[in-house]
């Protein structure tokens, strides 16, 4: 029992070294952060997908807060997605470019991407305020267990 307890330490070890994050644990997505408005969310769609139900998911589980946020799936089969907005008074539009990235990631295989389009238009908008921030969706390497985090992805603030 004694040499046991070192065996199973060093088999720990190796584990924990071999805990590889190989790229995004879900569909890739913008979280989108609606900000100082009072407008209520009546539903949302993106123009041409395959499927509305991730979206639909997301806008019957909304609440409206002073500061509030969604996640939307971004396409893979596109460098832009769409997104139609409708309010219970207005209805705007988004659009968001970047570009899509596949790639091998050694010990993961191939894995998707996205990043910030090689030309300098990032989104249109018809709300009144809009900045966009890229990030990888894939973290770098071995995680730790501790403050294991999602990598950030795209996000949006949005000022209707």
């Amino acid at each position: 029992m004694k040499h046991f307890l070192p065996v199973i330490l060093i088999l720990a070890g190796i584990c924990v070294q071999s805990c590889i994050d190989c790229g995004p644990q879900a569909e890739l997505s913008a979280r989108i952060f609606f900000t100082g408005d009072s407008l209520k969310l009546d539903s949302v769609y993106a123009l041409n997908a395959v499927s509305q139900e991730a979206i639909r998911q997301q806008t019957d589980n909304f609440t409206p807060r002073h500061y509030y946020s969604i996640s939307l799936p971004i396409s893979l089969v596109s460098d832009t997605t769409t997104y139609v907005f409708r309010f219970s008074e207005r209805t705007d539009t988004l659009a968001i470019y970047y570009q899509r990235i596949f790639r091998d990631k050694g010990g993961c295989g191939f894995i998707t991407d996205a990043k910030a389009p090689a030309t300098t238009s990032r989104y249109y908008s018809t709300f009144s305020k809009t900045e966009i921030h890229y990030d990888t969706f894939v973290n770098p390497g071995l995680q730790p267990w501790t403050n294991v985090d999602p990598a950030p992805g795209m996000s949006i603030w949005i000022q209707p």
